[in-house]
């Protein structure tokens, strides 16, 4: 079934905004920890992190990737965005062999009605692209903590056209993350978790 078909704008289709970097409220020093990740939420929920290149570690994703909990805080920037990547539902991240895809995995840490991730892969150019226009917003109303800012004024931002193709399309998303965002959707092609 084409993505037009089976999804439809609802209400709110104009959906708030707000793109963070991944590091806002961690110390300033850590912030270099998490260059490369910055989190986009519509209206209040769903949140979408976009996760910089990690195909050294995966997929698949695991927990048994990250050092022992016991060695204390995480200081590598790669672990770092691995475990924001093992805690996120949806996330976008480049990956040469699987642009394009699109895949599930357990997460570690995921409440009991939402144990399962998402992981859109897109090629490192894209992705590229992405990230300097999530810089750009972020810099920007839209980086408030109650941004006003709405789907309709940034529509020609290549991330949120991004969103709109590609995730919010897609037959992945979790049926209320689609309401919020003012879509329903036909869920008879909704991939088993």
């Amino acid at each position: 079934m084409a993505a037009s078909e089976m999804v439809k704008f609802g209400t709110p289709a104009n959906y708030y905004v707000r793109v963070r970097f991944a590091g806002w409220e961690d110390e300033p020093e850590r912030s270099a920890l998490y260059r490369g990740v910055y989190a986009v939420t519509l209206n209040m929920l769903p949140e979408f992190l976009f996760v910089d290149d990690l195909t050294w570690i995966g997929p698949p994703w695991l927990e048994s990737s990250l050092p022992p909990e016991e060695d204390g805080d995480l200081t590598d920037p790669d672990m770092v965005r691995l475990a924001l990547l093992l805690h996120s539902r949806y996330t976008v991240t480049p990956n040469v062999a699987l642009a394009g895809r699109t895949e599930s995995f357990l997460r570690p840490w995921g409440w009991e009605d939402q144990q399962q991730g998402v992981v859109f892969y897109t090629s490192p150019p894209e992705f590229a692209m992405l990230l300097d226009d999530l810089a750009a917003l972020a810099d920007t109303d839209a980086a408030r903590v109650h941004s006003t800012v709405r789907r309709d004024e940034v529509l020609d931002h290549p991330v949120i056209g991004f969103i709109e193709e590609r995730i919010l399309a897609s037959p992945w998303l979790d049926p209320s993350d689609l309401q919020s965002a003012g879509r329903t959707a036909s869920r008879k092609d909704t991939p088993s978790w």
